[in-house]
């Protein structure tokens, strides 16, 4: 088994640097994707959400032993010890998966990034964000996308205090992908077809980064193919030597 991954990112106008950035580590027939989105409130947070995915893809291809939810979310709370005092004021969200060649594993977020599934071209969302909008009822996508509420968030990686991720076994998954709230919010569906399929959509005045990371599980050959060469904008990507160690 290996993976095709493709990488498509485009800067918003809130901020001065696209603050999405995304990782990937692989080694053997897992790999491990995360997908962050610095808030536009603190200065450090595109730096922040950086800092998260460096420290998730190197230690991921650099563990000798078993990836487990457990082992997942220990690393997520001693990133957030590392990195409380060093970058007091940012925030981020985030949404990763850690998959394995028969497309099982598990997922894990907090914030405003989702998981989803392509189905015919198009997202088939797996997770709902965690946002002020659907805190007390249960929306589908496209009203928690209309309700400004959205841009509240109920949890995320904040230096205040660790919030323990949420997290969505998965089976026999093949071709998925995980998004910043640029793409799953403020992109109608035919738009998001069109940008996943590699097509630049410039964004309007008030338009935020938007990012999209698509994996897909292909047989034959192991190994990792990049599909959007040259996409290397905040993608942190590193290939075990082997199936235990980089």
């Amino acid at each position: 088994m290996g993976f095709d991954v493709a990488w498509r990112t485009r800067a918003g106008r809130r901020t001065a640097d696209n603050r999405d950035c995304a990782g990937l580590g692989v080694r053997g027939d897992e790999a491990l994707c995360v997908v962050l989105d610095g808030s536009t409130r603190g200065p450090d947070s595109g730096a922040l959400a950086r800092d998260i995915a460096r420290g998730l893809v190197d230690w991921f291809v650099e563990l000798e032993d078993a990836v487990t939810a457990g082992a997942l979310k220990a690393k997520l709370r001693d990133l957030h010890q590392a990195l409380a005092s060093r970058r007091p004021r940012a925030s981020a969200s985030y949404a990763l998966i850690h998959l394995n060649g028969a497309g099982d594993g598990l997922a894990l977020h907090a914030g405003d990034c989702l998981l989803g599934r392509v189905r015919a071209g198009r997202a088939e969302w797996l997770l709902r964000p965690d946002t002020l909008a659907n805190a007390f009822v249960d929306l589908d996508i496209a009203a928690i996308a209309a309700d400004p509420a959205r841009h509240r968030l109920t949890r995320s990686f904040r230096p205040r205090e660790f919030m323990p991720p949420s997290a969505l076994p998965l089976e026999d998954e093949r071709d998925l992908i995980l998004a910043t709230d640029g793409f799953w919010a403020d992109l109608p569906d035919p738009e998001q077809a069109r940008f996943l399929a590699g097509e630049d959509i410039p964004p309007g005045d008030q338009a935020d980064d938007r990012s999209v990371l698509r994996l897909r599980i292909r047989p034959g050959d192991g190994g990792l193919t990049r599909l959007a060469e040259g996409a290397d904008e905040g993608f942190h990507v590193r290939v075990a030597t082997s199936s235990r160690s980089a």
